[in-house]
């Protein structure tokens, strides 16, 4: 388990920091503009959608039947969901590629004609193949989840990026926007063909039967839907708020999110897939006392790591701006205002955590219409502080606060009268851990630091951290434990 978990970190990283690496070239290429908007985009939307529409979905309903279950089973499973698949995603393809323009003024209200119908153009031809595509190479990646395989869901990610990259720099020197489109449509093909060749190399051919899931399968993906779309919901939101202050306010907060948010979701993203599949399992074995503890420590764990991620990260915020994007077109100015997004992006790390923790513990005894009550709140605050602020560059991201703010608070909520455990010590941990950091986010703001010294500090301040987890947290001793062991095992 920890041998699949390091590769899984480690393929996950270099996953994002592609990710990262992709919009420093649409920063450096093309500054805080109207034209780096576009860019944005076309690159964000097909995993946004079939995220929307299916990805982050499709494993809570999927990986709690295939648990524990032989090779067959997975295989005959993952047929039924790849047709289904392919054909949503082709007609959602032909309403993309029909309501192109529309899509892009919702997605980025702020770019003018000329930008607005290149993005569009790009986007609607990219969607006819990148959707049906991301949407089956998604079945496949549940498949892996199940059985524990996550390294390569993980590889198909980096293959998808590194190919979104070339398109990319290929646009960019020749001055044809086209080549994203090309970009994005060859990197879901080849993410699609390593996700299928994966998931076939342990499981065997589907034998004959039904050729498409069960009602009550299609019944739990409706309100699975329901309830990861609306988390995606909050991104393309708060990205549309900011697009409605200016141009270039779209990629203030894309690059903030992209960097804020990397850390603690490389690392939860990983933990999160090998506890869904171990949740699962003890609760279908009749083991609830054992999850319900494994849950408390893990939720714990995550907050205090949340914490310590989100304060090194907002010192060393204008270092890492400055060495990411103080390149090219964006300026002393537009790295400022990144960097004031990170912060804001970096104080909501701990309610992340939570929200994800308590997501998994809700999908691991297939509580999912409790999150679609959550995530719904969520999205009700979201839209509420929307509309009631200004059209002022930090309305997408006060809006964004607010709809996890209120969506961790349903989902503890419903988690707690579930289980009849409040869990109130990790409560005020939660609120502990954001006045805190809403504490540190003002001091530096006011009290600015080079930013060759907020590196160090930040550098430190983090070893410092992680050293006192691994000592004093339970779940840190217990990865310090068998680190140390495995280690003495090789020596001897």
């Amino acid at each position: 388990m920890l041998r699949i978990f390091s590769l899984s970190l480690l393929l996950l990283a270099a996953s994002r920091l592609l990710g990262l690496v992709r919009d420093v070239v649409v920063a450096t290429q093309f500054g805080l503009s109207g034209h780096a908007d576009a860019a944005l985009v076309v690159l964000s939307f097909p995993d946004l959608a079939v995220s929307l529409l299916w990805g982050a979905a499709i494993p809570a309903v999927m990986v709690p039947r295939m648990a524990g279950r032989d090779a067959v089973h997975i295989a005959a499973e993952g047929a039924r969901w790849s047709r289904l698949a392919t054909v949503l995603f082709i007609l959602a393809g032909m309403v993309v590629w029909w309501g192109q323009h529309l899509i892009v003024h919702l997605l980025a209200p702020g770019l003018d004609a000329s930008e607005a119908a290149l993005a569009a153009q790009a986007l609607g031809w990219s969607a006819l193949v990148a959707l049906p595509a991301g949407a089956v190479a998604m079945v496949g990646n549940a498949m892996l989840q199940a059985q524990g395989r996550l390294q390569w869901q993980y590889t198909g990610q980096v293959v998808f990026n590194l190919s979104l990259i070339g398109g990319l720099i290929v646009a960019a020197h020749t001055g044809q926007f086209t080549w994203v489109t090309l970009g994005v449509a060859v990197a879901a093909l080849a993410r699609l063909v390593l996700m299928r060749r994966a998931s076939r190399m342990a499981t065997p051919g589907a034998v004959s039967g039904q050729v498409w899931p069960d009602m009550a399968s299609l019944r739990a993906l409706v309100l699975a839907l329901a309830a990861s779309g609306l988390t995606v919901l909050y991104t393309l939101a708060a990205r549309a708020l900011m697009s409605d202050a200016g141009p270039g306010q779209l990629g203030v907060f894309q690059y903030a999110q992209r960097v804020g948010e990397l850390p603690l979701h490389t690392v939860f993203a990983v933990a999160s897939a090998l506890a869904l599949a171990r949740l699962s399992a003890a609760e279908s074995q009749g083991d609830s006392a054992r999850a319900q503890s494994e849950t408390r420590q893990w939720l714990q764990a995550m907050l205090w790591l949340s914490a310590l991620i989100a304060l090194a990260g907002m010192v060393a915020a204008p270092g890492i701006v400055r060495l990411l994007f103080g390149w090219g077109r964006m300026t002393a100015e537009a790295q400022q205002q990144v960097t004031e997004a990170m912060r804001w992006i970096l104080l909501l790390l701990p309610l992340q955590a939570a929200q994800l923790v308590l997501a998994t513990r809700l999908n691991s005894h297939r509580r999912i219409a409790d999150q679609v009550l959550g995530y719904g709140a969520g999205l009700a605050a979201l839209a509420a502080v929307g509309t009631v602020l200004a059209a002022q560059p930090w309305r997408g991201l006060a809006a964004y606060g607010a709809a996890w703010a209120v969506a961790v608070a349903v989902l503890w909520w419903r988690l707690a009268r579930h289980q009849r455990d409040a869990q109130w010590r990790n409560a005020a941990v939660l609120l502990g851990v954001l006045l805190i950091l809403a504490a540190a986010g003002a001091a530096l703001h006011a009290a600015a630091l080079p930013w060759a010294v907020a590196l160090v500090a930040a550098a430190l301040l983090f070893a410092a951290g992680v050293a006192a987890l691994l000592r004093f947290d339970p779940l840190g001793r217990l990865v310090r434990d068998r680190y140390t062991s495995r280690r003495l095992r090789r020596a001897s």
